[in-house]
């Protein structure tokens, strides 16, 4: 019986191993009094709120295969339409992180911990110091070339990220960018567990009635 016991057990183990999370943890640090709230929005409309005791708030809920990502903000732009901080971030397994930072680009806060919130901030890092270079630039040359750069990194950090949404998050912002075969060939490249999530689908259905 221990022994049929135990195989169970360790059936049990497998089988959650094997099974990817459905749920998001945000934990968060803020100078924000006590008893004040962060939130987070769905474009503009706002859809969760989390109360801050010592400094610290926290959401968890579902992740959406849908729209997987939010705008998380210290203001309720329902309420007051101020920009304070408020960045997006993207939903994915695992405990998000985010602190705030005013010397942040990304609206004054830094989202960490999970690969797609990591790479969209390196990403962003990466793009505001090209954008910065091309301040002052009035060659159309030197343009082109900072152009052509911006366009190399958007295309590398899809191509590393084809594992997680924030490679849906880009293709889907990319606007112009990339012409619906090349859209369609990034989707193709998708791990078998982004294919399936109804972002990537409905990206894909997208592309098909455009042709």
């Amino acid at each position: 019986m221990r022994a049929v016991y135990t195989s169970i057990l360790g059936l049990i183990a497998l089988f959650c191993s094997c099974t990817p999370s459905t749920r998001y943890i945000i934990e968060g640090t803020t100078a924000k009094a006590d008893g004040e709230h962060y939130y987070l929005f769905k474009g503009y409309e706002l859809v969760d709120s989390a109360l801050i005791s010592d400094g610290k708030y926290r959401f968890e809920g579902e992740i959406d295969s849908l729209v997987p990502t939010r705008n998380i903000g210290s203001t309720n732009l329902s309420d007051r339409w101020e920009m304070t901080r408020f960045t997006p971030i993207i939903l994915e397994a695992g405990t998000i992180r985010v602190a705030e930072d005013d010397k942040s680009i990304t609206g004054g806060l830094v989202v960490s911990g999970t690969k797609g919130n990591e790479a969209i901030r390196d990403f962003a890092l990466k793009g505001w110091e090209i954008q910065q270079r091309g301040e002052f630039v009035f060659n159309i040359e030197q343009k082109k070339a900072l152009a052509e750069e911006y366009n190399e990194l958007v295309t590398k950090t899809i191509t590393k990220n084809l594992n997680n949404f924030a490679s849906l998050f880009l293709l889907s912002a990319s606007g112009d960018r990339f012409t619906d075969s090349q859209k369609a060939e990034f989707l193709d490249r998708l791990s078998p567990a982004m294919k399936r999530t109804t972002a990537a689908e409905m990206l894909r259905e997208e592309i098909e009635t455009n042709n």
